[in-house]
């Protein structure tokens, strides 16, 4: 195939390629040659000349902002101490507070086995007094066959 079959596209292609490529390499030599006069130039880059009075009134704002940090540095220490005085107080508090629970545990554990053996006393208070009950209604019974007979007895001896 020859170049008249796709009818010019491939010499379009490349010498648009060609022209973007030929414009980079130009570019990339003017920055060099830039860059090399920068670098060797023979007069030193002109230094800025600094006003004492502004120079001194910069100064004079550091040093006022160090200052305001300096108090701002001691506002928060003192807080700090007063977070870490506060802090104290309340585990001491704390630690009161736990010993005064564990107090009232132990109470009420030893209100808890006072009242298992009130109510196992009770209980056998409760069973005792059935059985008397049961032994006064056996006595009731007894007495009644005694006075029943009692009463027979006097009638057949009259």
């Amino acid at each position: 195939m020859d170049g008249d079959e796709d009818c010019g596209l491939t010499s379009g292609i490349s010498g648009g390629a060609g022209y973007i490529l030929g414009r980079m390499a130009a570019e990339s030599d003017r920055q060099m040659a830039d860059f090399t006069r920068s670098v060797f130039s023979p007069t030193p880059p002109r230094r800025r000349r600094y006003d004492a009075e502004e120079v001194h009134k910069v100064i004079e704002g550091w040093k006022a902002s160090v200052r305001s940090k300096e108090g701002k540095i001691e506002e928060w220490r003192a807080h700090s101490t007063a977070l870490t005085a506060e802090r104290d107080q309340l585990l001491a508090r704390v630690a009161e507070l736990e010993a005064h629970a564990a107090e009232r545990q132990a109470e009420i554990a030893s209100l808890e086995r006072a009242e298992r053996g009130a109510n196992a006393m009770l209980r056998d208070r409760t069973d005792q007094l059935e059985d008397l009950e049961l032994a006064v209604v056996r006595m009731s019974a007894q007495l009644a066959d005694l006075q029943t007979e009692n009463e027979r007895l006097r009638q057949g001896g009259n």
